[in-house]
């Protein structure tokens, strides 16, 4: 019988059981290959003396991710009225990872999570799923952006890494918008 394992994602630092990472970080969407043995896990991995530049741009990735977070809740709420469960899942998940991106960007930034502000949104999935495509699509920029900047690699590994994920979300809307 196959033992189950405990594996960490190096992006947002949570714990995952199976028998071998995931495809995905069910967490934060990041790829297989930022998980490790949760016996390697670096417990200084969010400890990073941040430049003055990084510092600044993890203060906007913060920004970016709660306002995205927040729209997504908004999303979620409107296509659950409608009861448009695929979209009402779609918007949850990407409310979630969202969300644990503003939760690692604040381990970087040794802060407490900020809550969630609301934010508007429409009735309809497809004008959201648009809004969600615009909104990844200037989060991916910022990020690439914020990447290039970093000093420390260990911002250029995470926001490079955003990059990816986000990407992700961007196709996800593409795919929903044909």
């Amino acid at each position: 019988m196959a033992k189950v394992k405990v594996f960490r994602c190096r992006i947002c630092g949570d714990p995952y059981i199976g028998l071998e990472a995931p495809t995905r970080c069910p967490f934060c969407g990041a790829p297989q290959r930022f998980f490790v043995d949760a016996h390697d896990w670096n417990t200084n991995e969010f400890n990073v003396k941040l430049s003055e530049i990084s510092r600044k741009n993890l203060d906007s990735a913060l920004k970016i991710e709660l306002g995205n977070a927040a729209f997504y809740e908004c999303a979620k709420n409107a296509a659950e009225k409608e009861k448009d469960y695929y979209n009402f899942a779609k918007f949850k998940t990407l409310m979630k990872v969202e969300n644990e991106h503003a939760a690692a960007i604040s381990k970087f930034l040794k802060i407490s999570t900020p809550n969630l502000e609301k934010q508007a949104c429409a009735t309809k999935a497809k004008v959201n799923t648009q809004e969600g495509f615009e909104r990844e699509n200037r989060a991916i920029k910022s990020y690439k952006k914020f990447r290039d900047e970093a000093v420390e690699p260990r911002l250029k590994e995470f926001f490079a890494a955003l990059v990816e994920i986000e990407t992700d979300h961007l196709d996800l809307h593409s795919y929903n918008l044909k």
